[in-house]
This record gives C-alpha cells, sequence and structure tokens, in this order.
C-alpha cells in the first residue's frame, strides 16, 4: 500500500514538473503609449492611425543641428493635427509638446 502511494506520488510529481506554462506579454511600444495618453482607444482606427505615424516619426529620428524652432514647432503640430487631434485642446497641446521633444536635437 505504501508503495503505490509513494509510485502515486513520484509519478504525481514527474507529471507536474513536465508541465509547462507560457505566457506571452505583450509590451506597449512608446508610440502606444503616447497614442493613449492622448486619448485614443486602442482598436480605434484613430488609435492605430496614431500608433503608425507616431512611429514612423520615431524612425525618422530627430532634426540636424540649426533645425529652426519654428520649423520644429510647425513639424510636431502638423503631426498631431494629422493623428486627428483638435488644435486648442489640452490633448493636442501635450501632443505637440512630446512631438518637439522627441524630435529635438540632443
Amino acid at each position: 500500500m505504501l508503495k503505490g502511494l509513494f509510485a502515486v506520488l513520484v509519478v504525481g510529481a514527474l507529471a507536474t514538473a513536465c508541465t509547462r506554462t507560457t505566457r506571452t506579454v505583450v509590451v506597449p511600444s512608446a508610440a502606444d503609449n503616447v497614442c493613449v495618453s492622448y486619448g485614443f482607444s486602442p482598436g480605434t482606427a484613430a488609435y492605430d492611425n496614431c500608433v503608425v505615424r507616431e512611429a514612423e516619426a520615431r524612425r525618422r529620428g530627430r532634426v540636424p543641428p540649426g533645425y529652426a524652432e519654428s520649423a520644429l514647432v510647425s513639424d510636431s503640430q502638423a503631426a498631431c493635427y494629422s493623428y486627428g487631434l483638435v488644435p486648442g485642446t489640452v490633448t493636442y497641446e501635450q501632443c505637440v509638446r512630446t512631438e518637439i521633444n522627441a524630435r529635438r536635437y540632443r
């Protein structure tokens, strides 16, 4: 009887040891985080548009040294407008600040 119980425990322990749990963790990209902070809801066309444009802006990189501040602001405003944000709103102004910071030469 004791041998049988031991055998069952060993088989159970081996079965548990062979079981592997796999989890997939999706880490949001910077573009995802930024678009959510602008108020876009994931899964919407506006959100998808924002993510694509944000990612493209980040791939292009920063502006070169000597790039005019007015051009930097204008580029940033145009990007935020292209995301579908309305000029004069809090999210638009936040977007412009984020874009300027991301684009500014350092």
